[in-house]
């Protein structure tokens, strides 16, 4: 069953009262000659039309130039079961390119929210775009460059590795006494006794250092 136009009105009502107390200064109604630019009255809109504006950054610097976003919107007859009117102008820093960018994001924005208050997720998308953009023009390394770091970074953990040695524990020190038991009996020819000579624990760390050098090698 569709909703009675009553509740519409109401929750776009709402939605106002909400983005004006949030936004406060950056939204704007737009006046009677502005709506007439944008032709609404063609299109059968006859609600409100508002302006918010989107800044990249916020309290930005002086002679800095960050993206600034003029979002239009006004509400259709059914919103939010059905999508709003939209429309973006650049404000500051923004080329056609990507103001047409932002507006297929925008579309599918709204897609995603159809059935529920979504212009305040829109100035949200809008402002996260627009700070990735800038991210963007930093000074991208170049891969050859991202390469070779990442070969020295590797060369000089191995390195690190090495000159510390292997740290000596009882199952490193147990593996290479059976390594050294085994190379004894092929050179003497004798089969060693497992549990002959079995070091005591004062043995076993006096036997630290010989150990080190072997697994190390």
């Amino acid at each position: 069953m569709s909703r009675e136009q009553e509740e519409y009105d109401m929750e776009q009502e709402m939605e106002i009262e909400a983005l004006e107390a949030i936004l406060m200064d950056d939204i704007q109604k737009l006046s009677d000659s502005e709506r007439d630019d944008l032709g609404l009255d063609d299109v059968g809109i006859a609600t409100p039309c508002y302006r918010v504006k989107v800044e990249a950054v916020e309290n930005a610097e002086a002679n800095t130039f960050p993206p600034v976003l003029g979002l239009i919107f006004a509400h259709t007859e059914k919103y939010p079961d059905e999508l709003p009117f939209l429309k973006l102008e650049s404000m500051s820093s923004l080329t056609v390119s990507d103001l047409d960018k932002l507006l297929v994001l925008m579309k599918e924005k709204m897609e995603e929210c159809l059935g529920m208050s979504m212009i305040y997720e829109l100035c949200t998308e809008a402002k996260e775009w627009m700070q990735s953009k800038m991210g963007m023009d930093d000074v991208i390394e170049d891969e050859e460059e991202a390469k070779k770091r990442r070969q020295e970074e590797e060369d000089e953990r191995r390195a690190k590795e090495r000159a510390m040695g292997t740290p000596v524990t009882p199952e490193t020190f147990a593996a290479w006494k059976v390594k050294f038991d085994k190379e004894m009996e092929e050179t003497l020819g004798v089969k060693k006794d497992v549990n002959e000579h079995k070091l005591t624990g004062k043995q076993f760390f006096k036997s630290r250092d010989v150990a080190e050098v072997e697994v190390s090698s």
